[in-house]
């Protein structure tokens, strides 16, 4: 009966753990050309799982995988850069908890999935503790974000997830496999990365050479990479993507924001790790009505 929730749970920590580690590997490498390599490693590690794949889908279904991935690939390309340039106690946060409002809304309107009075209240706290772990006390007490620029890519950032998570929960009330959405959503997805990089930068013989150089690294991150996709896509597939994608994410939090700051040494992490527990606390008011 629980099967999605314990999903849910290890799709959280692998994700976690993955974004650590891409923190540190994003302190020497490019956002774009790690993105390129990190995708196309992906697709080539997706492709164990052709045997449990069914391609026998209609071209439409096809069309939504495709939009997806290229809402993924600017997601990817922008969360690179933010964590490359940004504090990982925040950006990661806020990363998951603001989509959820965007995810709520849309799946409201295009699922028609709706929440008790007590999990949107819930919702609200965490949306509300996630401004203040992006914001600072600047002066006259008014919050100030350290960097502007990247405090409207977050807010970008979220919505075009919010959109991709539902088009997603979409594909799988349409009946696709898995493994089929995994394998070409991974497929589109390194395409369009190797599409930008030719036109921006060197190309394939660019993604090569950053693999060449950092495989292990891209490699270890591309293997936790699949093992957070697949749990998440099957937890996805069997409850609301309004429940599943506030629990994962609330989740994926604390594993950041803890060991992340702890890591890295950025600072105020004891308060922020203070408004982490009040998410966690309404994270789990949002699931305990769920049957």
């Amino acid at each position: 009966m629980f099967e999605w929730l314990y999903l849910v749970l290890i799709s959280s920590v692998f994700m976690g753990v993955s974004t650590i580690i891409e923190k540190y590997t994003l302190k020497d490498e490019h956002a774009s050309v790690y993105s390129s390599s990190f995708a196309l490693i992906t697709f080539i590690l997706s492709l164990i799982f052709l045997p449990f794949a069914d391609f026998h889908i209609p071209i439409i279904d096809i069309l939504y995988i495709y939009i997806n991935a290229l809402l993924s690939t600017i997601t990817y390309l922008l969360t690179a850069r933010v964590f490359k340039h940004g504090n990982l106690s925040i950006s990661a946060p806020v990363l998951s908890s603001l989509p959820m409002a965007f995810i709520v809304i849309i799946s409201l309107i295009a699922l028609n999935e709706k929440l008790t009075l007590l999990q949107y209240a819930a919702l609200a706290i965490i949306i509300v503790s996630s401004y203040f772990i992006v914001f600072k006390s600047g002066k006259k007490g008014i919050p100030s974000f350290d960097n502007k620029k990247y405090a409207y890519m977050l807010i970008i950032i979220s919505f075009i997830m919010g959109i991709s998570t539902v088009l997603m929960k979409y594909i799988f009330i349409e009946k696709v496999n898995v493994f089929t959405f995994l394998i070409l959503a991974e497929f589109f997805i390194s395409m369009n990365y190797l599409i930008y990089m030719s036109i921006r930068y060197g190309g394939i013989k660019e993604v090569y050479g950053n693999v060449k150089n950092y495989k292990k690294k891209i490699g270890t991150i591309s293997v936790l990479t699949i093992i957070y996709r697949v749990t998440y896509y099957f937890s996805a597939s069997l409850m609301l993507i309004s429940i599943v994608a506030p629990i994962r994410n609330s989740i994926y939090v604390i594993i950041t924001a803890l060991f992340g700051g702890i890591i890295f040494k950025e600072q105020g992490l004891k308060r922020k790790m203070f408004i982490i527990v009040i998410m966690l606390i309404a994270v789990y008011y949002i699931s305990i009505s769920v049957g």
